[in-house]
């Protein structure tokens, strides 16, 4: 069986800056936690596709700014300790059409824990990254007109492999702070328990209490 390379006849030069240029604005707004050029680069209505990731999730429907306040929320990009780069890569255009154009691209993933999860987290002279976890992945962006420009109405990653432990970089902070919490006063603290690959909902972690509490 042979591979059969997609060529599309039908893609501008225009249309590929336009693609390029939202789809990096769209990375930017997850590494810079920026509301704005997430928004700038989706179109009203988003479906999010993590079903090659976990099926569990399955496919969610979001508006624009339910997904951005969701996405930049301490529960995903924006905990403050967390420092990522989505890096995308060669594109391969799997569909164009005068109303939708669909690309995959190459994709690394790079999270880092800072040390400071406070304030001065996102100050480069202070940022000492201590932990690290890279994905690699295939992600496709769907691209839809809207007002006459090229929107993501669509997210479907795929995941090839992952090194270091995502889910101990993606900790909320509190389970830094429950140990010196316990030191400090001895009293119980609510513990961290992940959420495992079934849960309906992709949130860090869900919040338990000692027995008896």
């Amino acid at each position: 069986m042979t591979f059969e390379i997609y060529i599309p006849n039908n893609l501008t030069f225009q249309d590929y800056i336009a693609v390029v240029q939202t789809a990096r604005v769209w990375a930017d707004g997850y590494d810079r936690k920026s509301e704005e050029r997430l928004l700038a680069a989706l179109a009203p209505e988003v479906s999010v596709d993590y079903t090659l990731i976990v099926p569990a999730w399955g496919i969610k429907q979001y508006k624009a700014a339910e997904f951005a306040a969701l996405w930049l929320s301490e529960e995903h990009l924006g905990l403050k300790p967390l420092a990522t780069q989505h890096l995308l890569a060669q594109p391969y255009f799997k569909k164009v059409t005068a109303d939708e154009i669909v690309v995959e691209w190459q994709q690394l993933a790079s999270h880092g824990r800072l040390q400071d999860d406070g304030e001065s987290a996102r100050d480069a002279s202070a940022a000492r990254i201590n932990e690290t976890s890279d994905g690699r992945s295939h992600m496709q962006h769907q691209f839809v007109k809207v007002g006459g420009l090229w929107k993501i109405a669509r997210i479907t990653p795929s995941l090839l492999y992952q090194t270091g432990d995502f889910m101990h970089i993606r900790r909320p902070i509190l389970l830094d702070e429950a140990p010196r919490q316990k030191a400090a006063t001895g009293d119980e603290v609510p513990k961290i328990l992940f959420l495992s690959n079934t849960s309906e909902n992709p949130p860090i972690a869900a919040l338990f209490f000692p027995s008896g509490v």
